[in-house]
């Protein structure tokens, strides 16, 4: 099986360095950080990592659910809560039955995701610029797959921790609105499925849109 160890890793460095290269250059947002509860919709495109001669090409799905942004004694950051539904998916073809491409399978998730995320918001003239990252847990609810891929996924990982980060830009509408357009990349460090010929993690990036309400 893969060792998802080092993509963990480089992922927490990235992560990282991107929030010191933020501190560094961008002031502090102005005024507190209000509670916010918001909802969100968006489209994942996710793709699985298997072991060779397997090769994966992207496939997508929705995401939706609802958050909770908490301000913290910091005043430019905040820990955003929620949960939400994301089908990740995935195009499987096997090189060495069908090197040409012409015969593929196709794999869909569907999960319930708990994400819980540090945020780092700063000031950017009439909106705000933020950076967040922390650890996603996604449980399988169901899987949907074509016969040929089904008899190989022999496995099921029913709960599934991941990293993820990103950034986003917010505007204020009034005093009682908020939009966010945000992208993330999530990687898997652990398996969702398991082979007797491979172990199979997900890597999604996902496209969200929010709306959140101050309280």
């Amino acid at each position: 099986m893969r060792d998802n160890s080092n993509s963990g890793r480089i992922l927490q460095r990235v992560l990282v360095c991107s929030l010191l290269l933020c501190l560094a250059s961008v002031g502090p947002l102005g005024g507190q950080i209000q509670r916010t509860f918001g909802v969100h919709l968006g489209q994942a495109q996710s793709r699985q990592l298997w072991d060779d001669p397997f090769v994966t090409a992207s496939a997508g799905g929705p995401s939706f659910g609802i958050n909770v942004d908490v301000p913290t004694p910091l005043s430019h950051l905040s820990v955003r809560v929620g949960v939400g539904y994301v089908r990740r998916g995935s195009v499987v073809r096997d090189e060495g039955q069908s090197p040409d491409g012409e015969e593929s399978a196709g794999v869909r998730s569907h999960y319930l995701s708990f994400p819980l995320h540090g945020k780092l918001a700063f000031r950017l003239g009439p909106g705000a610029l933020y950076f967040f990252g922390g650890p996603i847990i996604d449980v399988l609810l169901e899987t949907g797959c074509t016969q040929e891929l089904c008899r190989v996924l022999l496995d099921e990982v029913p709960t599934v921790l991941a990293l993820s980060a990103g950034s986003g830009v917010s505007f204020d509408v009034g005093q009682r609105f908020r939009l966010e357009f945000e992208g993330q990349l999530t990687e898997a460090l652990m398996d969702a499925y398991r082979s007797s010929l491979s172990g199979i993690r997900y890597r999604t990036f996902e496209f969200v849109l929010r709306a959140g309400f101050p309280f």
